[in-house]
């Protein structure tokens, strides 16, 4: 993990091949599992391609705590890249933008979570929110 309080870099060797990586990235059930920590989400869209959109969010709150975005960049086992807003926490929500690079390491993935403009002031609290979401993933590929 990297903090400059302008970008976010978290990484982290998950012990599976890259498909099955991948796979977790795109896949509405296994999303679902790991993508917010705490709660298991709900998955309302998902449409993975350039320009795509997606939107999930707290099955317990169906009017608030929602994330929705558009993927930019849909390379397989390469590259997925998407702005996300969410409103988890604030109605009006909040922008981000992320990169995710996935590399092969033999039977293990390096995945290198980027934040890509529009850019916020990352803190602590989102670089562990996205180490708790990573370790989840490394769960459910499991």
């Amino acid at each position: 993990m990297q903090e400059n309080n302008k970008e976010l870099v978290v990484t982290k060797v998950f012990d599976a091949p890259c498909e099955l990586v991948w796979k977790a990235w795109i896949t509405p059930e296994l999303i679902a599992q790991w993508f917010a920590p705490g709660i298991v989400m709900d998955v309302r869209e998902l449409d993975v391609r350039p320009g795509g959109h997606f939107r999930f969010g707290d099955p317990n709150n169906k009017t608030a705590g929602e994330y929705t975005g558009t993927y930019i960049v849909v390379k397989p086992c390469t590259e997925l890249s998407f702005y996300v807003m969410d409103f988890s926490e604030d109605p009006t929500g909040i922008a981000a933008g992320f990169k995710a690079v996935f590399e092969e390491l033999g039977k293990q993935t390096k995945v290198t979570l980027t934040s890509i403009p529009p850019e916020n002031s990352y803190d602590k609290g989102a670089s562990d929110a996205w180490v708790g979401c990573f370790d989840r993933l490394a769960k459910v590929i499991k």
